[in-house]
């Protein structure tokens, strides 16, 4: 299994694990069925996940949140985006996602393109397989490396992207592991591929002046942790200066916030969280400039 395969299933993980709490930022009872098989066991073998929670993953925990967080996040401006018209979601770096096959609700009304490593998304169609699951049509898998190929080019070779329309683009779990010179190209490739409009969603490392100098620490846990395997986290960003770089590209900021104001956020809606959000991490919302000229669907 590749590094990205690897980073891939601690998230599903994480997800999978999430649905013994009480409270829930996101339901998923697909994540479990695409871990592999030793992460399946320590999630539902319930004393060996008490132990590892509290020993190996003890460091993790607060971080672990953070994927949910982001996760309840974009699908909160997904479903605002498809209300307003928009049909086609493109999921970069999409890993073990499993929101094709856990939101029918919003798969009647879109196309999803989910855009990772071949070797991530062989990983994912044998999980798919192995635990019976159904992909829905209307789902395309888009094999790319993004470090070699920008975005919409690979993009372009799915025949069901219409530039022409409106999308909606997440890119979770990505910016960490991107040079600066890397992210401003994809971006810029983005926002020279869609069409006015277009909403992308994406989250990132806080920079040294904006995180929360008590988590600091937690932060130098994680890096330490992806290092090892194989996927060392390279960027960081204040809010205004992931603004200005979505700004130069041709996006319009709709929000940037912390994860330690949407986790307030969030136990406002569903009740107090499992542990604290660490202040390392951010999300942003943002709109391509310009009029859509597309109309919506």
């Amino acid at each position: 299994m590749n590094t990205k395969a690897t980073t891939a299933e601690l998230v599903a993980a994480a997800r999978a694990h999430h649905q013994y709490d009480r409270v829930r930022l996101v339901e998923d009872p697909y994540a479990l069925g695409l871990c592999g098989r030793p992460l399946r066991l320590l999630v539902t073998i319930r004393p060996l996940a008490w132990l590892a929670s509290r020993t190996v993953l003890r460091d993790l925990q607060p971080t672990v949140l953070g994927v949910l967080i982001r996760a309840r996040y974009s699908e909160q401006a997904l479903e605002a985006a498809v209300r307003d018209g928009i049909t086609q979601y493109v999921i970069v770096g999409a890993g073990l996602d499993s929101f094709a096959l856990r939101r029918t609700d919003l798969m009647e009304h879109m196309d999803v393109f989910e855009i990772d490593l071949p070797g991530m998304q062989a990983v994912k169609r044998a999980r798919v397989a192995r635990a019976g699951f159904e992909v829905p049509t209307r789902v395309h898998f888009v094999a790319a490396d993004l470090t070699q190929v920008p975005l919409m080019e690979a993009l372009a070779g799915a025949s069901a992207f219409d530039p022409r329309r409106r999308a909606f683009l997440s890119l979770l779990g990505l910016t960490y592991y991107l040079t600066s010179e890397v992210i401003v190209a994809t971006v810029r490739s983005i926002a020279q591929g869609v069409a006015p409009g277009s909403e992308l969603v994406l989250d990132h490392m806080l920079d040294d002046a904006s995180a929360w100098p008590a988590h600091r620490g937690k932060r130098e846990t994680l890096e330490a942790y992806v290092a090892k395997r194989g996927e060392p986290m390279v960027s960081d960003f204040s809010l205004a200066g992931m603004s200005a770089l979505m700004a130069d590209a041709g996006f319009d900021t709709v929000e940037g916030i912390t994860m330690m104001d949407l986790s307030d956020r969030f136990a406002g809606e569903v009740g107090p969280l499992p542990f604290e959000t660490p202040g390392i991490f951010a999300c942003g919302h943002f709109r391509r400039t310009g009029t859509d000229s597309s109309g919506a669907e």
